[in-house]
């Protein structure tokens, strides 16, 4: 009985510390504090680049304007990544904050973000528009745009 409690308590510490290896913290923007920026003509006066990985059906949801649409989701093949390079050379030649928008701030953001960060971009620059487009769309509804 007691090799078995050992047992299960090494793994179940194995599962939390592998856990907490591989968690990642991103850095978010609300979308109030992004309406803020976008408000303070960020994006105009080069302090901020914003893109989209929105789909096609996703984007006809609803879009920001200001955003680069990559149309890159769902980022889980080669040709969804080299959608991405256009934002990756920009980012290389800037030192603008980039927000990434995909529709619920989840992994249509965060892989992205990781790329860029892989491939030199300072994680301090990278932002996740928390909650995604959906969620602005619902807080500021007169900047979004329909195809």
């Amino acid at each position: 009985m007691n090799k078995y409690l050992i047992l299960c308590l090494t793994f179940a510490l194995s599962l939390t510390l592998t856990s907490t290896v591989i968690a990642k913290d991103y850095n978010h923007i609300s979308p109030q504090e992004f309406k803020t920026r976008l408000d303070a003509g960020d994006v105009e006066h080069g302090r901020l680049m914003v893109f989209s990985t929105q789909n096609p059906k996703e984007f006809a949801s609803g879009y920001l304007p200001v955003a680069v649409q990559t149309f890159a989701r769902p980022l889980e093949s080669e040709d969804d990544y080299r959608k991405l390079e256009i934002v990756l050379a920009r980012a290389k030649a800037t030192t603008e904050d980039i927000v990434v928008i995909c529709p619920r701030g989840g992994s249509g953001a965060t892989r992205p973000y990781d790329y860029l960060q892989k491939n030199g971009i300072d994680p301090s620059r990278l932002f996740v528009l928390t909650k995604g487009q959906e969620a602005y769309n619902k807080a500021f509804p007169g900047d979004v745009v329909k195809p």
